[in-house]
């Protein structure tokens, strides 16, 4: 009986070690994902209610706001615990125009542990990827 508490007891164990890479992979996923949703969101209100959006990352408080010329608020997003906004970025604020471009191009670099993401903003039509290092 002991021995097989103990095997069951290893293989746990085991188990539960091989799902911390897997927590925090998902973690990242989830971020990615939400961050794309959101800015995909911004362009379309823009798109659709014809004013521009901006869009600015606070790396101090860890979040980014998106505001229209009325100053209301259509996004407003707290990072996740664990990961931050780098402040060595080349940009920090962005404007989504009317017909869905955006009115400069650069990056804006997030930190999860060591692994840094960048999220790069194109030139033309207001284009967006995130790229991981």
């Amino acid at each position: 009986m002991l021995i097989v508490l103990l095997i069951s007891t290893i293989l746990l164990s085991w188990v539960g070690f091989s799902l911390i890479p897997l927590k925090g992979h998902t973690e990242k996923d989830l971020f990615i994902s939400q961050l794309e949703s959101d800015l995909y969101q911004i362009q379309s209100y823009s798109i659709n209610h014809q004013t521009p959006i901006f869009l600015t990352f606070y790396p101090i408080t860890n979040k980014y706001v998106a505001k229209t010329e009325a100053r209301q608020m259509i996004v407003s997003r707290d990072l996740p615990v664990g990961f931050q906004i780098a402040s060595t970025n080349s940009l920090d604020e962005i404007t989504f125009y009317p017909d869905g471009n955006t009115n400069q191009f650069g990056r804006v670099n997030f930190k999860m542990g060591n692994v840094t993401l960048y999220l790069m903003f194109q030139i033309g039509q207001g284009r967006f990827y995130v790229q991981e290092s």
